[in-house]
């Protein structure tokens, strides 16, 4: 009798049911008497494989096993796990710090941005409101290309960046020609709304237009009328500040000590130890630059130094959290390798938007 094969994961089947013949298989007759493969042929005789509980049945991993571990998650944040942990020891800080990253080139990058930042919030007025603007719209169109498949209603994005900036810049009150900017932009999306000749999805085309408007117009328009403040160069300095040295004290502070990931399913590479070395350090930093501002006190600059970091936090996690959903590791290439400009002022335009507002209610 030829042993047959029962299909894998089923038993007591009819004798009816196709079952694979052995002899299909080896139907020469040398092959068929060979002593290795007939013992192996009479081990699956179907008595002796209902006899075998290991044979024809599929063990399903329990309820309550973690099939699905944290642990496994991998990500381009290059998060340092337990054998990243082991190999890492003994090596210098130099070493730590720029295992799995860019650091010097992020160095290089920031050095002459900084020096450029300060140059233009020291100018002020028109040149500083030009620059801002030039970022806004490269930040939009970061935006609307990331959203692309939302088909945004471009030109209505577009011009309410312009107007919040000008409104920003030109008006006595900063915030109000904010306010006038979006309004340009929610009148411009109804508008191109009725315009276009196919009007299929027209509603989800005319939210993606006026989230980017919230998104990115509001926070660059707000950070030009903070400049427009009686002490609008050391407000804006002190965002700078506060938002660059959280930054780069919560990446010194995650490749060092970084132990517990504190999002692990928008961004794996930031920690808890991360986060809170930045918010110590950052806080410090914007006190440190309030003991230079007769404007502020000490206790309204920690208070400040907070709101920013935290701010700045939130929004390095939103910009992920969209990249993440979208599928992309960077927003764009103006800056070749580090990403787009959003990629590098997502934690700028949150900590801006919250910024202006309590530097005016402190002030």
């Amino acid at each position: 009798m030829s042993p047959r094969f029962p299909s894998f994961g089923r038993r007591g089947r009819d004798e009816a049911d196709p079952l694979l013949d052995v002899d299909d298989l080896f139907d020469n007759e040398s092959t068929r008497d060979h002593p290795i493969i007939d013992a192996s042929a009479h081990s699956l005789e179907p008595d002796a494989i209902d006899d075998d509980p290991a044979v024809g049945r599929v063990e399903l991993p329990d309820d309550n096993d973690d099939v699905n571990d944290d642990n496994d998650f991998d990500d381009e944040d290059t998060f340092l796990d337990d054998r990243e942990d082991h190999r890492r020891q003994g090596r210098g800080l130099g070493a730590r710090l720029a295992a799995g990253s860019a650091f010097g080139s992020r160095i290089a990058i920031a050095i002459p941005g900084v020096i450029l930042g300060i140059i233009v919030v020291v100018v002020g007025g028109g040149i500083f409101a030009a620059v801002v603007g030039l970022i806004a719209i490269l930040a939009m169109y970061e935006f609307y290309s990331l959203t692309a498949a939302w088909r945004p209603l471009r030109w209505a994005g577009y011009l309410a960046v312009i107007a919040s900036i000008l409104g920003a810049w030109g008006y006595s009150s900063g915030d109000r020609g904010v306010v006038l900017g979006v309004g340009v932009g929610l009148g411009c999306t109804a508008l191109a709304g009725l315009l276009v000749a196919r009007r299929d999805d027209i509603t989800g085309r005319m939210a993606t237009t006026v989230f980017g408007v919230f998104y990115v117009a509001v926070p660059f328009g707000l950070l030009v009328a903070m400049r427009q403040l009686p002490h609008g160069g050391g407000a804006v300095a002190n965002v700078l500040v506060g938002t660059w040295v959280f930054d780069t004290a919560s990446f010194v502070g995650g490749k060092l000590w970084g132990r517990r990931r504190i999002a692990p399913f928008v961004s794996p590479g930031k920690t808890l130890e991360g986060l809170m070395t930045g918010l110590v350090v950052g806080t410090a930093a914007v006190w440190v630059a309030g003991l230079y501002m007769d404007w502020i006190s000490g206790w309204d600059s920690l208070i400040l130094g907070v709101v920013i970091c935290v701010a700045g936090f939130i929004g390095d996690l939103f910009e992920s959290m969209l990249k993440r959903d979208i599928g992309v590791k960077d927003s764009g290439r103006v800056l070749l390798g580090h990403g787009g400009i959003l990629d590098r002022f997502d934690a700028l335009m949150f900590a801006t938007v919250a910024a202006y507002f309590v530097t005016v209610a402190l002030t």
